[in-house]
């Protein structure tokens, strides 16, 4: 057997045990010890998400059997905005002073179980508006306690671990339309909403069973809330210029992203007559780029920094929704919107992730409240102007408005600094 020879060993860079020569992002993985935790606040925030995404779908439907025009089926969005400017702001201080974290969690939650029971008694607008007030607790009142949970629980991998919490919220988003959408194929909006609403309910059990509390030593603690002022805090937040340009940024990003979210529904409705599974399916494809980019992107801006990443997703953005009212084609109009959606909703973690940057994580909650508080203030205008513009101009009117707020984030994106 001398004439044969042995391989020699594989080279230590195919040796997975060795973390320095994985992807970034599967060595970031590895680095955390405890997944469940991050696996289940994810999971809640992608049911928040849900309740949303089911709002969505439903909403052109619910137009449709009530006789809403345009304007007031945005306005219905925007009352939801206003919940949850409300929340952010008062849920902020209250989650810096009682670190209630877990069962913050769970009142989004029933919020949103509530909201999906609501609007399936749906007969009027009225009815509607209260539905759309529970969804924004919801979905909005959930980023103040679970952000800076998860930002404390994996210090290390902040950028990673926010970016799997956003892939939850993409995958709620994109799941829960094209599950909508093809149930209604069969029965009623309002059986729809009342079906899908169980899934939320449970979550929200299973949230308070299941998450470890955050164990903070109790002297410091009480000596922090007494000398903690926090409205001194929401005031060194307020007055810098960093943390002001972001939240304008992450406003406008947001009035961008949720107005695409918004208008496509009703756009391939009341333009493409497209059935429920069509919208479902464009939905769905807007969140599946962000869905696998998200965890990679939020690993890159670990690495190269938040700015260049936004800054990227920004342009094409803009790039994409500029063209969009060129394209009569259904299918080929889904494919550019949904790419335009991937590059938006793929900085979601990027975005938090500099917030928590820029921010004391003593004052985490408050600089969550802070930004959501902006975001959610800016995009509750897009669903009354978009409506206006839709009512006199039409529905291929408002991609326009949405390519401005899309460069004007972008301009602010260049100012920020580089480090």
């Amino acid at each position: 057997m001398s004439g044969v020879q042995v391989p020699p060993p594989l080279p230590s860079l195919l040796n997975l045990n060795k973390l320095k020569y994985m992807h970034p992002v599967l060595r970031n993985f590895r680095e955390i010890k405890n997944i469940k935790p991050l696996s289940i606040v994810s999971i809640g925030h992608g049911t928040t998400h849900w309740v949303n995404g089911i709002f969505l779908v439903l909403l052109p439907f619910i137009v449709q059997d009530l006789s809403l025009n345009y304007t007031t089926a945005g306005t219905m969005v925007s009352i939801f905005f206003i919940a949850a400017v409300a929340i952010t702001i008062i849920s902020g201080p209250i989650i810096d002073i009682t670190k209630k974290y877990i069962t913050a969690q769970f009142l989004c939650l029933l919020a949103g179980f509530i909201a999906l029971v609501i609007m399936s008694q749906s007969t009027s607008v009225y009815t509607l508006a209260i539905a759309a007030i529970f969804i924004g607790i919801c979905v909005s009142g959930w980023h103040t306690p679970s952000i800076p949970y998860l930002s404390q629980l994996y210090e290390k991998n902040r950028g990673l671990a926010l970016s799997i919490h956003t892939v939850g919220a993409s995958l709620g988003d994109g799941i829960a339309p094209p599950i909508a959408g093809l149930i209604m194929l069969y029965i009623t909006w309002q059986q729809t909403s009342m079906i899908l609403s169980v899934p939320v309910i449970i979550m929200a059990i299973y949230i308070t069973r299941s998450l470890p509390a955050i164990k903070y030593d109790e002297k410091s603690s009480k000596l922090h809330v007494k000398k903690t002022n926090y409205w001194e805090g929401l005031k060194a937040l307020l007055s810098s210029k960093n943390m002001l340009k972001l939240c304008l940024l992450a406003g406008l990003w947001s009035m961008t992203q949720n107005g695409v979210t918004v208008f496509l529904p009703l756009y391939l409705v009341f333009v493409m007559d497209a059935s429920p599974a069509l919208v479902g399916f464009a939905l769905f494809s807007i969140q599946a780029g962000a869905i696998f980019g998200g965890p990679v992107v939020g690993t890159w801006s670990d690495q190269i920094g938040r700015r260049p990443i936004v800054i990227n997703a920004l342009l094409i953005s803009a790039i994409l929704l500029f063209l969009l009212p060129l394209f009569d084609n259904v299918y080929l109009f889904i494919l550019i919107v949904s790419l335009a959606g991937c590059s938006l909703y793929s900085i979601r973690p990027v975005i938090h992730s500099w917030t928590m940057d820029l921010s004391d994580k003593n004052a985490s909650g408050s600089a969550v409240s802070m930004l959501f508080t902006a975001q959610a203030a800016l995009t509750g205008t897009v669903p009354i102007i978009g409506g206006l513009i839709a009512d006199n101009y039409g529905l291929k009117s408002v991609f326009i408005l949405l390519t401005i707020t899309s460069l004007l984030a972008l301009i602010l994106s260049l100012l920020m600094p580089k480090k």
